[in-house]
């Protein structure tokens, strides 16, 4: 019963990752000119659960001994979803460059390709490469800079996010030939 209840819980969370999407979206594009201060909390507490949905939802299918190929890909498109659309946002608010989000729907979609052709091991992993996989976590961290900006109306982080994104994209075409 409790695996059933970890595997549950695990799907549940990367299928609220996917619906928190479009949520988080209309929460970045609409909060810098937003009055009320509850928008900007309500896109910080949103961030904060999407990212912690997804470090815990491949934990939890593996506790309960049930990581699948399949709901891995889909962990991953949510993933790839979230970032890819939240920093084209980003960029047409003038937060990062036009090319930052174009490095994650390239470094996603080498990702998915790679395992799309890939017969899943057994326990259902994906492959994955210690590069990618850092440039994955380095775009997370750049959304949630962007969206943190965002929320306590500063504008003095604003360069530095920028350049923190050139930076990602960068590290993602040296990343590209590994």
């Amino acid at each position: 019963m409790t695996s059933a209840f970890y595997l549950a819980a695990a799907r549940g969370l990367t299928l609220a990752r996917l619906v928190g999407t479009p949520l988080f979206l209309v929460l970045l594009v609409h909060t810098p000119r937003a009055e009320s201060p509850l928008w900007r909390l309500s896109l910080l507490l949103l961030y904060v659960f999407i990212a912690l949905s997804d470090s815990l939802d491949g934990r939890l299918a593996r506790k309960a001994g049930a990581p699948s190929h399949f709901w891995g890909q889909v962990d991953a498109a949510a993933d790839i979803a979230f970032t890819s659309l939240s920093l084209a946002a980003a960029a047409w608010l003038g937060r990062v460059g036009p090319w930052v989000p174009v490095g994650v729907a390239v470094l996603g979609g080498r990702f998915i390709l790679r395992n799309l052709g890939h017969q899943p091991r057994l326990g259902g992993r994906l492959v994955e490469e210690r590069a990618g996989k850092a440039a994955g976590v380095m775009y997370y961290l750049l959304v949630g800079a962007v969206a943190l900006e965002l929320a306590v109306e500063g504008e003095g982080g604003r360069w530095w996010i920028a350049r923190a994104g050139d930076a990602v994209f960068l590290y993602t075409l040296g990343s590209a030939s590994v």
